[in-house]
């Protein structure tokens, strides 16, 4: 423990940049696992809500509308919704800013059908059906915002991979070089213990904690931003909406874990790829 302080003491800018490094790719890492906490839980409120909504044209009838739709055959039943019902459910999402709802007042919002349907798993035909029927001017149903996000998701995922493939490369070849700067400036020290009985592997061990403490530091720093991200954005919002987010604590705290695991990892194995040949011919 001392000689692997000592070692990051010597190598205190190298070691700082490769903890920096570490941090970035964990905290990238954190943030990926939080958003797909995050869409898992929308996805599961968009499929709650198997109604679909239609908005009539002002210019026709929508109790007309109405009594059409309920004698289709896939509808179970519809209710109609006015502008002011439609108003009263918004509410919830503006409290606090009721001056922005009050610009809602004045719009032409017109009214809509809710409807609910018999068989969910013929939704894309019903859709396509209601948007040739006369009268229809929207049609509005749950799988519209689920492809959006999901859209959405897998963009974001999939640039997100690529992020934290590159930064958590970079935090590998940056302790990598940090182990071998600091094998080189102490070959000697190295020698002498060798020389005077010290298995390899022991020595090896010395260089092995600087990586690992170096990359649990990176590790710690990242899930502690992930915690505060966690205290201080998600629980508000969590709070705010709880009938679509659910961030457990016990999943922030498992998720907390799994970054100390794995950037830890990226230190130890970084200065064992470091170590092999270095220590094998000194």
């Amino acid at each position: 423990m001392r000689d692997a302080r000592e070692g990051i003491q010597r190598n205190a800018g190298a070691a700082a940049t490769a903890a920096a490094l570490i941090f970035a790719a964990m905290l990238i890492l954190g943030g990926l696992l939080l958003v797909r906490i995050g869409i898992t839980d929308i996805m599961s409120y968009v499929q709650a809500q198997v109604n679909i909504k239609v908005y009539v044209d002002p210019a026709i009838d929508t109790r007309e509308v109405a009594r059409i739709l309920e004698s289709k055959s896939f509808v179970k039943s519809v209710d109609i919704e006015k502008k002011e019902q439609l108003l009263e459910r918004l509410r919830v999402f503006f409290q606090g800013k009721e001056y922005l709802l009050n610009a809602f007042k004045d719009s032409a919002i017109p009214d809509a059908v809710t409807i609910k349907i018999s068989d969910n798993n013929s939704i894309e035909q019903i859709v396509k059906e209601l948007r040739t029927m006369k009268g229809i001017a929207e049609v509005v149903y749950p799988q519209q915002l689920a492809e959006t996000v999901v859209k959405w998701s897998e963009q974001g995922k999939r640039y997100g991979v690529i992020l934290l493939t590159v930064c958590t490369a970079i935090a590998f070849v940056t302790v990598y070089m940090a182990i071998n700067l600091a094998l080189y400036q102490r070959q000697k020290e190295i020698r002498v213990k060798l020389l005077l009985g010290a298995k390899p592997a022991h020595v090896r061990g010395q260089f092995l904690l600087e990586g690992g403490l170096i990359g649990l530091i990176g590790s710690l720093l990242a899930s502690a931003t992930i915690y505060m991200g966690y205290a201080y954005m998600l629980f508000p919002i969590e709070r705010y909406y709880p009938y679509i987010f659910h961030f457990p604590v016990s999943q922030v705290y498992s998720l907390m874990a799994v970054l100390l695991a794995v950037g830890t990892l990226v230190g130890l194995a970084a200065s064992y790829v470091s170590t092999m040949k270095l220590i094998k011919d000194a």
